[in-house]
């Protein structure tokens, strides 16, 4: 009954276009970050019992032996991202923020040598440039 009144009001909203992602919605609803997190600490509760005004408090138990475990979601793009930058509330040391991995050691001197080359080839242009004798040239061979 759900799912029904979701797509019909997905329709009022969207000019009675169809929910056509209905297969990846099947697939992402059992992923960890998209689930419910249930707490197994949950606050009491107090319910009226009459209308004498006497009440009874009720906590969050179990029925049929049934099980509520806490599951951890995923860390989001926020947090990943603070993270990486070493600021937020969860700025834990990452193992590779010490020491860079040996990829990007790579990466950065391969960036260097290439630096290298480009300037040297430039440096040996503008060398080649200084030996051309000028004092034939007109003023547009010059520019």
């Amino acid at each position: 009954m759900v799912l029904k009144i979701a797509h019909e009001w997905f329709k009022g909203q969207n000019k009675d276009k169809s929910f056509i992602y209905g297969y990846l919605w099947k697939v992402s609803k059992e992923m960890p970050k998209w689930r419910r997190i249930i707490q197994e600490e949950s606050t009491t509760k107090r319910t009226k019992l009459s209308n004498s005004g006497a009440y009874t408090s009720s906590s969050n138990q179990d029925t049929e032996g049934e099980t509520i475990s806490k599951e951890e979601r995923p860390e989001g793009q926020k947090k990943a991202k603070a993270r990486i930058k070493g600021s937020g509330k969860s700025a834990a040391p990452t193992p590779l923020s010490n020491q860079p991995s040996q990829n990007m050691v790579m990466y950065h001197e391969a960036l260097s040598m290439k630096a290298k080359t480009a300037r040297d080839k430039k440096y040996k242009t503008y060398l080649k440039l200084l030996a051309v004798d000028t004092s034939n040239f007109n003023e547009k061979e010059k520019k």
